[in-house]
């Protein structure tokens, strides 16, 4: 989730020109190391252009935002995922609103963290990836996928602690409401990353890099699709209108590809759910292939989608969030200054976040 709202600046702004390619003598096979240092200098020559810098700032500090008015639906989530008997859909949402109040929000602060982290990863990480791939000699067409799938996985493995720390504090408050546990867990997020074990923050750290990789495999791909059309068809419709299809076509994108990997989302919330009593050994030590099974076998190939609902409900408050806040900083004249800068320094003159 929280690296989606980095993928349309970060590819967009991938597409300007990069450094040319050093090609090896004829007959000499190019290093490993060389390819990477010379994907790290066009990356960090990207990087370097002020309009991306904002952009990266804006898409961290909108998703951070987003994600605090989307938090309790992330909790009801995080619970439903769980199997709790009384918090089971989007119906249930008042109900937990009313049980956890202003506690609700006490698991948000790992989100936030995550927001920043993810922005400062998916920026440069998925422009040295696409250079990376570029010097490999994967097709255009196919790059942002491939590249997305990479630096996706790099981030839902840098993500898993904090994710694992949110999703107990989520779920504390119902134990101890319950009687499960005598006081909680974590106090706060900074206490939990702290004094949580290493074997309980990366306890589900298979499907939440999984679930991350396949997003952003089709995150990125369709945002190029996307842009290719608008560049190809854009001119036939006004401004808003190429606006609306650029804006709300991500955020459709976005919500495809949050259901074709839902069953990942599932069972990465279903082992969180059970990480500290697993890690505590108050249950049996499950792995993701045991926990693809069981859902399986308890609601057949469909309970791979249970809750989903809840899920597509927290994409679209996200997107809704994001989408207007950067549709704000374009019209409100937040990013000429960088244009200006960035047009100066002899990077791309339009950039399109």
């Amino acid at each position: 989730r929280a690296e989606a709202t980095s993928v349309m600046a970060a590819s967009s702004s991938a597409a300007q020109p990069m450094e040319p390619l050093r090609h090896a003598p004829i007959g000499e096979v190019p290093s490993f190391s060389g390819i990477c240092a010379q994907a790290w200098r066009s990356a960090a020559t990207s990087m370097s252009d002020p309009l991306v810098q904002q952009q990266a700032l804006e898409g961290a500090s909108l998703r951070a935002a987003a994600a605090f008015a989307a938090y309790p639906v992330d909790v009801l989530k995080t619970q439903v995922q769980a199997g709790h008997p009384q918090y089971r859909n989007l119906r249930a949402a008042p109900r937990l609103i009313a049980d956890y109040r202003m506690r609700v929000f006490r698991g948000y602060p790992g989100v936030g963290a995550n927001s920043f982290l993810m922005g400062a990863l998916m920026f440069g990480g998925y422009r040295f990836f696409d250079n990376f791939w570029r010097l490999q000699g994967v097709p255009e067409y196919w790059r942002p996928a491939v590249a997305g799938a990479s630096i996706g996985a790099i981030c839902g493995l840098a993500a898993t602690p904090l994710e694992q720390v949110k999703t107990v504090m989520a779920l504390q408050e119902s134990w101890l409401k319950e009687g499960r546990i005598k006081e909680r867990v974590f106090r706060s997020v900074p206490h939990g990353a702290l004094a949580g074990s290493w074997r309980l923050k990366f306890y589900a750290a298979t499907p939440l890099v999984c679930r991350t990789a396949l997003f952003d495999c089709q995150l990125f791909f369709y945002n190029s699709r996307l842009r290719e059309w608008l560049s190809a068809e854009g001119h036939k419709y006004s401004e808003n209108t190429r606006v609306f299809f650029g804006t709300f076509g991500f955020m459709l994108a976005g919500l495809v590809g949050a259901t074709i990997n839902y069953p990942f989302d599932l069972v990465k919330g279903r082992m969180m759910a059970e990480a500290y009593p697993a890690t505590t050994g108050q249950v049996a030590v499950s792995s993701m292939p045991t926990t693809f099974a069981k859902v399986i076998k308890d609601g057949g190939v469909m309970g791979l989608f249970r809750g989903l609902p809840t899920r597509s409900a927290l994409h679209a408050i996200v997107w809704c969030c994001v989408g207007v806040g950067r549709e704000a900083c374009e019209r409100s004249g937040l990013r000429d200054a960088a244009k200006a800068r960035s047009a100066a320094q002899g990077h791309s003159k339009k950039l399109s976040a």
